[in-house]
């Protein structure tokens, strides 16, 4: 494992501990908004914006590294598992490029996104928050996947690509 696999792995770490705490924290949010409203009807204010527009967010795109390390990405392999060994690998460096090429198409596009609701100054509605911080979780999450994906590139010739992986992975 060379350095840029060590920083992306330790980078991979972070993102997806930021993912489990907004996972917990959506739980926690979301029991205290149900109890609060229906035992002294005070719902906590703000709760749906910000599990909708930060903790959800962060709970998806910020674990996509770690899905994809484990092969959590769905795949429809029934055809290509019938193909000949070098039909199938040029089926898996198709499927790795379409895979590149879509993530980076996303991550312009949500960058895109965040900057224009960061220089519009968009806040939360029922609470003052700033909206723009949120809309920039789902291009960390992207360019990480990128990264892994390019650092993927020469396993896919073996056969060993994480996108094709059949099992969880070892953090």
């Amino acid at each position: 494992m060379n350095q840029l696999e060590k920083l992306l792995l330790r980078a991979e770490h972070v993102l997806l501990w930021a993912a489990v705490v907004a996972t917990g924290s959506i739980m926690l949010l979301t029991s205290a908004d149900a109890l609060l409203r229906y035992a002294i009807n005070a719902p906590v204010t703000g709760a749906y914006e910000i599990t909708e527009k930060y903790l959800m967010p962060a709970s998806v795109f910020l674990g996509m590294t770690y899905a994809y390390r484990g092969g959590a990405f769905i795949r429809v392999t029934f055809l290509v598992d019938k193909l000949p060994a070098a039909f199938k690998q040029l089926a898996n460096y198709i499927a790795w490029a379409i895979s590149l090429l879509c993530c980076g198409i996303f991550v312009v596009a949500t960058v895109s996104q965040a900057v224009s609701v960061w220089s519009d100054g968009t806040t939360l509605a029922t609470i003052n928050i700033p909206a723009g911080p949120a809309y920039w979780l789902a291009p960390v999450g992207f360019f990480a996947l990128t990264l892994l994906m390019l650092i993927d590139l020469p396993k896919v010739g073996k056969g060993e690509a994480m996108l094709f992986a059949q099992d969880a992975p070892n953090l």
